[in-house]
């Protein structure tokens, strides 16, 4: 991508990001009421749940995570290591997702009904453009304080080979596996698992802050804050896991563009 077609797409989403937060501050102040999934009420998960699902996200990457080569390894050998984390990233999801359905299983109160899937992209539509300005600016903010080192791993690979074997794998790392095993990891199981001992906001804040600790820089982790409210109260608020996974993927794949158009 041309800077100059970067450029109008940064300014495109940026007024699309404006115009939503906009109309969204306008509805919660004055307007009606702000749109929700129909008959939702939350369904909290069994004790089990958490604890198990943590040791899966601990010791899954220990065990079977290889550690990317070095600066000047061979392209091939980066994109096989990147290949099989992505491959263990995917069957953490797996696992993560059996753990679910065995909860649901086991749960007292039946789930709500699901909103129809255009529904469901819609919110996640709104929730991408939501985070877009919030994020821009924060991440400005932290930009006097970053450094080539600080920029997240997969971003560094984007640098080494824009056009080629590392960005095909990384786009499928980033944006077709990661958002579905994260949001399955911190919304679905952890910000539902602590509504039984906390508030809805207290959940959201907590789940914001363990996602943003997972990132390797606290610029990134600073910057990705406003990401990750607007993750936990779209997922709150709808219930819908296709949403925030929808807001991940095209988050990340903004910030790939991003990082292809830089000079």
């Amino acid at each position: 991508m041309s800077s100059q077609a970067h450029f109008l797409l940064t300014v495109l989403l940026m007024l699309g990001s404006l115009a939503t937060c906009g109309v969204l501050g306008w509805r919660a102040v004055k307007g009606p009421p702000l749109p929700t999934a129909d008959n939702r009420q939350v369904v909290t998960w069994p004790g089990w749940l958490l604890p198990v699902a943590i040791f899966c996200w601990l010791v899954m990457p220990i065990v079977f995570s290889r550690t990317l080569p070095e600066d000047g390894a061979d392209t091939d050998a980066i994109a096989e290591t990147l290949t099989h984390n992505t491959m263990m990233v995917a069957t953490l999801f797996l696992l993560l997702a059996s753990l679910v359905a065995l909860a649901r299983r086991k749960s007292p109160a039946p789930e709500p009904d699901r909103s129809p899937i255009h529904r469901q992209l819609v919110y996640g539509l709104v929730g991408f453009l939501t985070c877009l300005l919030p994020t821009a600016i924060v991440f400005n903010l932290t930009e006097p304080y970053r450094t080539d080192a600080d920029m997240h791993p997969l971003l560094q690979l984007i640098g080494r080979d824009p056009s080629g074997q590392l960005l095909m794998a990384v786009t499928v790392s980033a944006v077709l596996v990661a958002p579905w095993t994260e949001e399955m990891a911190f919304r679905v199981i952890m910000q539902r698992s602590l509504l039984r001992n906390c508030s809805p906001s207290l959940s959201i804040l907590l789940t914001a802050f363990a996602f943003c600790a997972i990132h390797p820089s606290w610029q990134d982790a600073v910057a990705l804050l406003p990401l990750a409210i607007v993750l936990g109260v779209t997922y709150h608020r709808t219930g819908s896991y296709l949403a925030v996974v929808l807001i991940h993927m095209l988050f990340n794949a903004v910030n790939i563009v991003s990082m292809m158009a830089e000079p």
